[in-house]
C-alpha cells in the first residue's frame, strides 16, 4: 500500500508502467534521504574543521582583522 494525494492504493494492482513509475518514485525518495543525511554529515564536518582551523591560526593573523590600522 502507498499513499498518493491523501488516498491509499495497492501497488500490486498497478499496471507494469505504473509499477515502474512507483519504483522510480521510491528510488527518488531513497536517494533524497541519502543526500539529506550526507549533506548533514558534511555540514557537521565543515563546522568542526572550521572551528579547529580558527583555533589553530597564528594569533597575529587571527587578530590582524580586528586591530585598527593606522
Amino acid at each position: 500500500m502507498f499513499t498518493l494525494d491523501n488516498k491509499e492504493y495497492d501497488e500490486t494492482k498497478l499496471s507494469d508502467k505504473g509499477k515502474m513509475a512507483f519504483a522510480q518514485l521510491q528510488y527518488v525518495a531513497e536517494q533524497r534521504s541519502k543526500l539529506f543525511l550526507e549533506t548533514d554529515r558534511l555540514n557537521t564536518i565543515e563546522g568542526a574543521n572550521s572551528a579547529i582551523l580558527k583555533s589553530e591560526l597564528p594569533k597575529e593573523e587571527a587578530n590582524a582583522d580586528t586591530e585598527p590600522k593606522e
